[in-house]
């Protein structure tokens, strides 16, 4: 049997996005309004959801080597 994720979550909150990218809120709020991170949200009121797959990705695409 192939290993569990570590969160099995699909989409998390800002709050929780923020966590297991290590920034804070302010911070990723910062990053998702300037464009670089998509938002799911269901109606105008909803909270932000943010895709588990797109912060991998923004990770990836923010990878430096010194």
């Amino acid at each position: 049997m192939p290993p569990q994720p570590a969160n099995p979550k699909r989409l998390l909150r800002l709050k929780d996005a923020a966590a297991y990218l290590s920034l804070s809120p302010g911070k990723l709020r910062a990053v998702v309004q300037k464009g670089e991170l998509p938002i799911v949200r269901y109606g105008e009121n909803a909270p932000w959801l943010l895709d588990v797959r797109d912060l991998d990705l923004w990770v990836d695409r923010h990878k430096e080597t010194l």
